[in-house]
């Protein structure tokens, strides 16, 4: 085997691992939907990157020259449509979330079938016994449309699909609950994203091949494409299963609560401007502790500033407000600097003071607050007041 068959190897060893773990979940949940369609998900991927380094030898044992390429092909495809129906699943479990899995199904059975049926229809351009064949130049070398029509098929399908699955977890990512799953719906997106610059890639590949230009470099970007997209999904699937283990949660929350503190800095530092006996000592290192600290003080804030809170001037903002960007996050920022300034100004507190809980919270029908949400709620309310005109609140130096 020469030295790129046994990285490919070693590629689809690692991901037979990661497949495995999400198996052996499967045996204990096997009326898991979302599982189950991860686990075809990462067999098939599995599968189509398996077969790229032994396809010439499948070929031969086969005596079909090409059907490794086809058949790696129809895995892909069903890989992203197992996925796409992942996502799906992952969002609701409703009958119209299933019809949608069983439209996706079907509409990979049809692609698949397709290429089955295109596939024959092209002769074989090369002999198996043939030099270049075994030489596995072949393999390595991009075929032209017109020996490869069922390629071409293939590359139209593949891009269709996904597109459409780098919507869908993108859209995912932002409702996940937990943050590993969120970071592991991005690194799918991403990998689909790969996948269609592969794509690309590879027509680009075809188009030379069937000019007679070289297609060396485009060959190898192809193989890296392909191999990155393939890893970057498996690695992004699993990473909610192996990543506690790994400690990768603890160091993701870590982060998050860094990025978290940037953003609510500001934030206090007004409202400490203000009511600077918000502030309660010591001052907690740790980041996650930290982020905890700041909410509550901002929240402990908004309580000492609220009797400067008027109902009527809630009406007024509220409607200025409508037609802005995040309204909701703009009306609890405007109260706030009013609260402050009407304070400064020496004014007495308000007779119609407004309830707080929706300048605080951002769900306040809700009974228990939601501690991610909070912190994400507080950060909208610092972003509006980094923009917003008009009544400006002196910031500590």
């Amino acid at each position: 085997m020469t030295p790129v068959q046994v990285a490919q190897l070693a590629v689809a060893l690692a991901c037979w691992v990661m497949t495995a773990i999400k198996i052996a979940h499967l045996v204990h949940r096997p009326r898991d939907r979302p599982l189950i369609f991860m686990c075809l998900t990462q067999t098939a991927i599995t599968l189509a990157l398996t077969v790229q380094p032994i396809a010439p030898q499948l070929d031969q044992a086969l005596g079909v020259l090409g059907v490794s390429r086809a058949l790696g092909n129809c895995l892909a495809l069903v890989a992203v449509a197992a996925g796409h129906a992942l996502i799906i699943l992952l969002t609701a479990q409703d009958p119209a979330a299933l019809r949608q899995v069983r439209h996706d199904l079907a509409l990979a059975a049809a692609s698949v079938a397709a290429i089955v049926a295109v596939f024959p229809l092209a002769p074989a351009p090369y002999d198996l016994a043939d030099h270049y064949v075994r030489s596995i130049a072949y393999y390595t070398a991009t075929p032209t449309p017109a020996e490869a029509p069922h390629t071409v098929l293939y590359l139209i399908c593949l891009g269709w699909w996904v597109v459409h699955l780098a919507i869908a977890a993108t859209r995912y990512a932002r409702i996940a609950s937990r943050p590993l799953l969120a970071v592991g719906t991005r690194l799918i997106a991403a990998g689909v994203l790969i996948g269609l610059a592969y794509v690309v890639a590879k027509l680009a590949a075809m188009i030379a091949a069937s000019v007679g230009a070289s297609t060396v470099v485009l060959d190898q970007l192809v193989l890296a494409l392909y191999v990155v997209a393939i890893l970057t999904v498996l690695i992004g699937g699993t990473v909610p299963a192996w990543g506690p283990r790994a400690g990768v949660d603890r160091l993701l929350d870590s982060l998050l609560a860094r990025r978290d503190c940037r953003r609510l800095r500001p934030l206090w530092q007004i409202m400490h401007d203000a009511v600077p006996q918000i502030a309660l000592r010591p001052r907690p290192v740790e980041p996650r502790l930290r982020r905890i600290r700041l909410t509550v003080e901002i929240l402990d804030g908004y309580v000492l500033l609220s009797p400067w809170m008027s109902a009527g001037a809630e009406q007024e903002v509220r409607r200025h407000a409508s037609g802005r960007p995040d309204p909701e996050a703009a009306v609890a920022a405007r109260m706030l600097t009013l609260a402050i300034s009407l304070k400064r100004a020496g004014r007495p507190p308000v007779d119609d003071p407004a309830a707080i809980r929706s300048f605080v919270d951002a769900a306040p029908g809700e009974h228990q607050a939601n501690a991610a949400a909070q912190v994400q709620w507080l950060a909208r309310i610092a972003r509006v007041m980094r923009r917003q005109a008009g009544i400006r609140v002196r910031q500590p130096p």
